[in-house]
């Protein structure tokens, strides 16, 4: 059977490719919270690509992707991973709805690190799955703090590090990342 690209519709609307390692990383990190859960998350992810390619479909929404995976879970008598995958889930979800970014003039605005990747992907010149994936790590630093707010100097500072530490690019000196900021 030819593979077919499989591309996801993300919560924002954009469309990118279906990324097994991406899809493995996330269960990893819900599954090293279960002890003596040793599944290959990998294999995990693997399947799921699989499975899409012999669906008729060509585009899945993440949300169908996340029920399909909870499914998968509780199908191969891994009932707790889905729960836990799901309570995971639904608290992101929730503290984004409450994280607020506040700007140099003041204001607020809704968290959405939609903003952060296009940044990233403008300012590094990385691939858009590379930038989103930045913008979700900074995500997972961001979100468990109890903050309600986040000084939006402060999500550069961290995307700068981030991608430094990552070894994609000397650090940005922070006026030249504001600047772009500006541009948006």
């Amino acid at each position: 059977m030819k593979s077919r690209k499989i591309r996801v519709r993300k919560r924002d609307g954009s469309i990118e490719e279906f990324n097994a390692a991406k899809l493995a990383g996330v269960l990893r990190r819900v599954l090293d919270r279960l002890e003596g859960v040793r599944t290959d998350a990998d294999n995990l992810a693997g399947g799921m690509y699989l499975y899409l390619q012999r669906t008729r479909r060509t585009i899945v929404t993440s949300a169908a992707v996340f029920g399909m995976l909870v499914k998968i879970l509780r199908r191969i008598q891994l009932g707790d991973a889905a729960e836990l995958f799901e309570l995971h889930r639904t608290l992101r979800m929730v503290r984004r709805r409450l994280l607020r970014v506040r700007h140099d003039n003041g204001c607020t605005t809704r968290w959405d690190k939609s903003w952060l990747a296009v940044l990233a992907e403008r300012t590094w010149h990385v691939s858009r799955p590379t930038a989103r994936i930045l913008a979700g790590e900074i995500e997972l630093c961001i979100l468990p703090q109890e903050e309600a707010e986040i000084a939006r100097g402060a999500i550069l500072d961290l995307l700068n590090e981030q991608v430094s530490q990552w070894g994609l690019a000397e650090p940005v000196p922070l006026a030249r990342i504001a600047a772009r900021v500006s541009e948006e």
